[in-house]
């Protein structure tokens, strides 16, 4: 039996407007097959640090073959290059400029040098070149044949402690490894947390306190409240850690 296409589809369109639909119509043209399953196209506008989480948190639970298309693209119509990454056998297309920063070190990297013959829209790459490359890619497609090797890509520090999302329920999610803490707290905007809970239900009302995320990360919460409104905290902010508030 031939393994059913699968192509994962991130981006900060919204659903108000048909540019995810268009995106996904020129797929359809050309890979009428294929399985296209929506991480979100609520990711924060322009947001590239959570763009990047997301996918970081959601590509290692699809099967191997699966092109995420992963679009966070405030330099649309620039001269930023377009990539085709792949990596543990999955590929990855997107801009250049640091979307995959939590998927680096991978495997190959290409920049797309292809282009269809028919005029492309400045500000929408996205339908115009990245839709039918990840079609080709489905199709079986070499990227190699649609690009050239790629050094020196666009990355962020994704080691560095930080604000990496903050999700529909007001949680601060970092990418700080929640073993690392040791018994340490952390500082962000200012406000020191140190108490440690083990589900939302364990925090009082009127208290913020640090929970083990699902991806295995410290995350800043509060028992149905939101805590990025009440540290007043935004995606990128750095967090330290510590043991007091020194």
């Amino acid at each position: 039996m031939a393994m059913k296409k699968i192509l994962t589809f991130l981006s900060d369109f919204g659903v108000k407007d048909s540019y995810a639909a268009q995106v996904k119509g020129r797929i359809l043209c050309a890979a009428p097959d294929v399985n296209i399953i929506d991480i979100t196209h609520e990711c924060e506008r322009f947001g590239i640090i959570p763009g990047a989480w997301l996918l970081h948190t959601s590509w290692k639970y699809f099967p191997k073959n699966t092109v995420h298309l992963s679009i966070v693209d405030p330099g649309v119509g620039t001269d930023r290059a377009i990539l085709i990454l792949e990596k543990d056998g999955h590929f990855f297309i997107g801009p250049d400029n640091g979307i995959f920063s939590f998927v680096y070190p991978a495997e190959k990297v290409f920049e797309i040098t292809w282009r269809p013959k028919v005029e492309i829209s400045s500000t929408f790459h996205a339908r115009d070149i990245m839709a039918p490359v990840s079609a080709m890619i489905l199709n079986g497609i070499q990227p190699a044949t649609l690009g050239i090797p790629k050094k020196n890509a666009v990355s962020f520090d994704a080691g560095s402690p930080m604000v990496v999302y903050i999700d529909g329920f007001g949680n601060v999610i970092t990418n700080i490894s929640f073993e690392s803490l040791n018994g340490c707290g952390v500082r962000v905007n200012g406000t020191f947390i140190c108490r440690a809970a083990a589900t939302y239900c364990d925090i009082a009302e009127g208290e913020i306190a640090l929970i083990k995320g699902s991806a295995g990360t410290v995350e800043i919460s509060a028992n149905m409240r939101s805590a990025a409104d009440i540290l007043k905290v935004r995606t990128g902010m750095p967090v330290m850690i510590g043991r007091g508030e020194g």
